[in-house]
């Protein structure tokens, strides 16, 4: 009756092409593939557990700086939110800088919206530029300004005009060949 059985098993498992034509044939395949999963589905949790140590270890800072805001210490989480804000300050990212101000206390952001803002900086250019007479100085400060808001072919000019006005200071030769290149 065994017999019977398993002759009946296999001809409705092989009208299907489930199970290949010889009976132990088939178990050793599922057997493989078996071993094959688990050992890639072992290595994929290995690399996702590696990675979350290597991240662990060593975070980027903007990671830190969100990890340090979810802090239960409140000292902690405002330095990682004033941190953070500085960041997205620095890759001008001023819309997403400006939701985070609200829980910012407004004397340690107005000094540095004033130094980096575009429309900050673009006013401190025309207030310069309206002066009748510039000095070295002023043109230093012109190109410092004109590279913060990426207009490096008038920042270069600036330097050029402080050259020729002050042709013996290191600082602005430096700067000029640096530029020129």
């Amino acid at each position: 009756m065994r017999s019977n059985f398993k002759d009946v098993i296999n001809v409705s498992l092989s009208s299907r092409g489930d199970v290949p034509q010889s009976g132990t044939e088939g178990f050793r395949s599922k057997t493989g593939n078996k071993v094959l999963e688990t050992f890639a589905i072992g290595f994929l949790f290995a690399i996702i557990v590696f990675n979350f140590f290597v991240f662990y270890k060593n975070p980027d800072i903007f990671t830190k700086n969100k990890i340090q805001i979810a802090s239960f210490n409140k000292g902690d989480s405002y330095s990682g939110r004033l941190n953070f804000w500085r960041l997205l300050v620095q890759n001008n990212d001023w819309l997403e800088a400006s939701k985070l101000e609200d829980n910012l206390n407004q004397t340690e952001t107005v000094d540095y919206k004033f130094q980096n803002q575009p429309d900050q900086i673009k006013q401190r250019i025309s207030l310069i530029n309206q002066k009748s007479s510039k000095t070295t100085e002023d043109y230093l400060q012109l190109a410092k300004l004109y590279s913060l808001i990426n207009q490096p072919d008038n920042s270069f000019e600036s330097i050029k005009i402080a050259r020729q006005l002050d042709p013996i200071r290191d600082d602005i030769d430096r700067l000029y060949y640096s530029l020129s290149k």
